[in-house]
């Protein structure tokens, strides 16, 4: 399933992604972004993956291809923020967390059996 929600204003026309980018609904991103591009009438386009949970090879290359005529990406989620780095060339697909941070998860391994 894919869900695609449109928002513009005079500067810029804003696509917000939401589902699997794969199979079918490929096809019909690039349905929604040809038509917004139509439209857009030389504003900014730009594409949201605030709710991505897969994509597949054929929305990389969209994706790809989208970036190439100008459509700024952003992605929300590691997996995501890591495929739009590998697209757009920047490093904001790292996700590791800081040293010391409150979202770092510290587990100590512990010998089940002492002898």
């Amino acid at each position: 399933m894919l869900k695609v929600s449109v928002t513009e204003d005079s500067a810029a026309v804003a696509m917000e992604v939401e589902g699997r980018v794969a199979g079918p609904w490929v096809d019909e991103l690039q349905q929604c972004w040809q038509r917004e591009q139509a439209r857009a009438a030389g504003r900014a386009i730009s594409v949201h993956l605030s709710a991505v949970t897969f994509i597949d090879d054929a929305g990389k290359q969209l994706l790809s291809r989208m970036f190439q005529h100008g459509v700024k990406l952003q992605g929300k989620g590691c997996m995501v923020r890591a495929i739009v780095a590998a697209i757009t060339g920047r490093a904001e697909g790292e996700c590791s967390a800081a040293p010391d941070s409150p979202n770092e998860r510290r587990e100590t391994a512990k010998p089940l059996h002492e002898k």
